[in-house]
């Protein structure tokens, strides 16, 4: 019973935030409205009702005065929200275009200027991303999994390139991220949620000017074990 209350919750808090705050972007001359109430709004009311406990160490180490690409492991849809609150920018997401037909996700997708890729074949995500870069290097700082998906065990699988190439062409550094606790809270294919702490770390820039092209699977491999060096020693 407890579980679906906070599921019922969850879905309704969230659903009414991805079509309510585009809608106040007219009234604020901001597309960063959407952004705003998800640090200040959906993720200070969803993470207490579901009964997460958050806490943010290494905040400092985020650059304030140009964009970054936050690369982050995945283990739970909670991760977002968690992420929206502990990183201390307004954050952009990379999603896959075909999102953009999901009931209210699309809408606020596209509403609050988040960056949408196409997959359909090489040529149109090649063009993607480079439209991608242009708008990090314009100033949005951006949030990738480059696992690809969720964990279905809790630990951090091999990066993905796609991330490395898009902060190449964009020209910013990334900034590795471990979030530690949602796994436990609500696992990849289970429908319970369970309470628990949760703590997202954040290490110093990994410098994208250290790398080139030929150096994509280096650069992947260092931010990945840049990432697991901010592991707890006594995970939650």
């Amino acid at each position: 019973m407890i579980t679906f209350f906070r599921f019922f919750i969850m879905a309704i808090w969230s659903a009414v935030l991805m079509v309510v705050s585009p809608l106040l972007i007219p009234f604020f001359f901001s597309r960063k409205v959407p952004l705003f109430v998800g640090r200040y709004v959906f993720s200070p009311v969803l993470l207490p009702v579901v009964g997460i406990n958050l806490s943010t160490h290494g905040a400092e180490n985020v650059p304030q005065d140009r964009p970054v690409i936050f690369v982050s492991n995945h283990c739970s849809h909670f991760d977002i929200a968690c992420l929206f609150r502990a990183l201390p920018r307004y954050i952009y997401f990379v999603a896959k275009k075909e999102l953009l037909w999901t009931p209210f996700l699309g809408f606020h997708l596209w509403a609050a200027g988040h960056i949408l890729i196409d997959r359909s074949n090489r040529a149109k995500a090649v063009k993607s991303l480079r439209k991608a870069a242009l708008k990090i290097r314009s100033g949005k700082c951006v949030t990738l999994y480059p696992e690809g998906t969720r964990s279905s065990d809790g630990e951090v699988g091999q990066f993905k390139k796609g991330a490395f190439h898009l902060a190449m062409d964009a020209g910013v550094d990334v900034v590795p991220v471990y979030i530690d606790g949602t796994f436990k809270i609500w696992p990849k294919g289970r429908f319970t949620i369970k309470p628990g702490k949760v703590s997202v770390y954040i290490g110093k820039p990994v410098k994208t000017a250290n790398y080139d092209k030929k150096q994509l699977k280096q650069f992947a491999e260092d931010t990945r074990e840049a990432v697991l060096k901010l592991k707890p020693s006594s995970p939650h």
